[in-house]
């Protein structure tokens, strides 16, 4: 046996796929094949602030993207929402 020496390959978890449902609710698919309905808003009302605040508004909070396994708003993604 070798010990610790082989760590076991830790599975990362991203999203796969996302649909707005309602005000700060978005219904989010994982890797995993889980589906999971998160509301956003305790996220947003506590690390939000200065020039995202226009996330705010429900026009814009449904543009959200998923890349890189996250889910992300703005063009150079000013808020993020990471899996891990």
């Amino acid at each position: 046996m070798r010990g610790n020496s082989h760590k076991a390959k830790e599975k990362l978890i991203s999203v796969t796929s996302a649909r707005h449902i309602k005000n700060f609710q978005i219904l989010v698919k994982f890797s995993t094949g889980r589906e999971r309905l998160i509301d956003f808003l305790p996220m947003f009302t506590e690390n939000v602030n200065g020039n995202s605040l226009k996330y705010f508004n429900p026009s814009s909070f449904k543009k959200f993207t998923i890349a890189h396994g996250n889910i992300f708003w703005g063009k150079n993604e000013d808020i993020i929402f990471p899996v891990d």
